[in-house]
């Protein structure tokens, strides 16, 4: 795999101890998931230090440390000392990348990264060795981890690129050496560091930057910032994809919610999805651009389409007794808090349509405006009732509150208060949808569900 040699070129660091010619199997981060002949990263975080567990590394046998600190280690492994750990694992794992000459699907946006991100590997999978980012590991770390597992048998790298700050689309495109980019869309999200919607645009642009001049560049033409790159002057061939209007892939009709799926047809070929949700289209339309990059046919990728199942905490729907869950439970911002409440209008139901909503985090100093947009909004909706949790969402139920509407809204204090209320709570017939900010732990509430509705 790699060499003490290559961790020193790609590093530029120093050998402090062992041998150049050293070999090492795999590359790891966590001292517990260490196996024989590893190499072992000491990255040095806000709320840990690697190089405490460099001993427990080497214990589970790690043969190699890379540190950032002079530190004396009792045994005889391979020392490489950089200036900046995390830095270097992202070099490490560009290096090794360009050992392998293949396709590179990499895929940024505001929202829908991860459905995105499943769909295309879903759909290449059927034809070729396919690698991707293990759930949402889409930053600093679970990127260039995520690349460090390729193998001569993968002939396919299928990734989704993370911000939480300038910069970080740039450190991560450079490392992935993309040949297709794909933007979902742009929204209100990580506005503490990014600031504004045009600087998360500017952020998601750096990804053409890296991009491969013979690559290829899918984006969302409905979004009012990406139709921009339309005329944008790059070497890179463009694809385009809409609901909404004309583009290179299109739906042919207005789409058709019937229940839990969304039908769709595109050059006459008739698509389903195993959501009631209109965002996936995009999603789907993003997917097929990119099976059409490889050749593939229409109904090739509509038969993996047809099939594929949402993943947790992305409005995966579950019967819990005599009620419907919808869990969305793993992220939102303004862009998909307002696609859950479409997701919930656009359902035809006898029962009640409940929305648990927590805190959109990351919003800075627009949080309140924000919250309070998405109160106005669900005044527009068909939804029953909704019930806040977190300082920030209680800003909604005020909004409903203070305007005359058939919503019934309720703030709870805290999670436990609110699964009291739960328990008995849900009718047959009814839907409720669970959203929040990974940070606020709806999965909890999720799983509380679960367990005392089945």
């Amino acid at each position: 795999m790699l060499t003490t040699l290559d961790i020193i070129t790609a590093t530029r660091g120093a050998l402090l101890d062992g041998s150049k010619i050293k070999r090492f199997k795999s590359v790891s981060i966590d001292s517990r998931k260490i196996k024989p002949g590893a190499l072992f990263i000491a990255i040095v975080g806000q709320r840990f230090d690697g190089h405490k567990f460099i001993e427990e590394a080497i214990e589970q046998g790690a043969v190699g440390v890379v540190v950032s600190k002079k530190i004396k280690i009792n045994s005889n492994v391979v020392v490489v000392r950089v200036e900046d750990t995390t830095q270097a694992l992202g070099q490490i794992a560009g290096f090794y990348r360009q050992q392998f000459n293949i396709p590179v699907v990499a895929i940024t946006g505001s929202a829908g990264k991860t459905t995105t991100k499943e769909m295309i590997a879903a759909v290449l999978k059927s034809k070729w060795r396919v690698l991707k980012n293990y759930k949402t590991e889409n930053n600093q770390f679970g990127v260039p981890l995520t690349l460090l597992k390729l193998k001569r048998t993968h002939n396919m790298v299928v990734l989704e690129l993370g911000t939480n700050r300038p910069g970080d689309i740039a450190w991560l495109a450079r490392i992935a050496q993309p040949t297709v980019a794909v933007f979902t869309n742009i929204g209100e999200s990580h506005l503490e560091e990014l600031k504004s919607a045009k600087g998360v645009f500017q952020e998601k642009l750096q990804l053409i930057k890296y991009l491969h001049q013979d690559g290829k560049i899918v984006y969302n033409k409905d979004d009012a910032y990406l139709k921009k790159i339309k005329v944008m002057k790059t070497s890179q061939r463009k694809i385009s994809y809409s609901i909404e209007q004309k583009a290179d892939v299109s739906v042919d009709d207005r789409i058709n919610l019937q229940g839990r799926f969304v039908k769709f047809t595109i050059k006459n070929v008739k698509f389903m999805l195993k959501s009631p949700a209109a965002h996936n289209v995009l999603n789907a339309l993003a997917t097929v651009c990119v099976g059409r990059c490889f050749s593939m046919k229409l109904e090739e990728i509509n038969k993996c389409l047809n099939r594929f199942t949402f993943v947790d905490g992305r409005q995966k729907w579950s019967r819990q007794g005599s009620f419907w869950l919808i869990d969305d439970s793993y992220n939102s911002n303004p862009i998909s808090f307002r696609s859950a409440i479409e997701t919930l209008d656009a359902l035809n139901i006898k029962g009640r349509k409940i929305l648990i909503c927590a805190d959109m985090l990351e919003l800075g100093e627009n949080s309140k405006r924000l919250h309070e947009l998405m109160g106005q909004r669900l005044l527009q909706s068909s939804v029953n009732m909704v019930f806040t949790i977190g300082k920030h969402a209680q800003i909604i139920s005020q909004v409903l509150k203070s305007n005359i509407n058939d919503i019934l809204a309720v703030h709870y204090a805290d999670v436990g208060e609110l699964h009291r209320q739960l328990k008995d709570f849900c009718q047959k017939g009814d839907v409720l949808l669970i959203k929040g900010s990974r940070g606020m732990q709806l999965d909890q509430t999720v799983k509380f569900l679960q367990q005392n509705h089945n």
